[in-house]
């Protein structure tokens, strides 16, 4: 596949997970993230392309993944209470599965400089949306 093609592809597929899956202030916001992105790699060189599509894949699985697990929890066909897991050699683990957005992110998750660059864009991005 063409790489155009491919990012075109991507493009729709995260619109419409936006749209399906996202509330109608992360809708807003994320669309117009994901447009900025793309728009700024338009002239990226293919090797470039390749790390900004994966990295984008992510993402839509993600989105995909939680928007679908809420769904459920609010058709009540899984459990949104915590369960257990066996993991390696730890005991028991509790794993929440009514993950989402919105949710703060701990204190201890270490951000590397670009990470937190990127949080500060969607912060700053997110303060303006709700200006509008």
């Amino acid at each position: 596949m063409s790489t155009r093609i491919k990012g075109i592809s991507l493009y729709k597929n995260i619109l419409r997970a936006h749209a399906r899956y996202l509330p109608h202030e992360m809708k807003q916001l994320g669309d117009a993230y994901v447009k900025a992105e793309f728009r700024l790699h338009t002239k990226a060189q293919p090797e470039q392309l390749e790390g900004f599509f994966a990295e984008w894949d992510k993402y839509l699985i993600h989105v995909e993944r939680t928007g679908r697990e809420k769904q459920l929890v609010d058709a009540a066909l899984i459990d949104a209470a915590p369960q257990q897991q066996q993991h390696g050699s730890n005991a028991n683990q509790t794993i929440n599965r009514k993950k989402g957005f919105g949710q703060d992110v701990s204190g201890d998750v270490p951000f590397n400089d670009e990470q937190k660059e990127q949080l500060q864009k969607l912060r700053e991005e997110a303060i303006n949306a709700a200006k509008k």
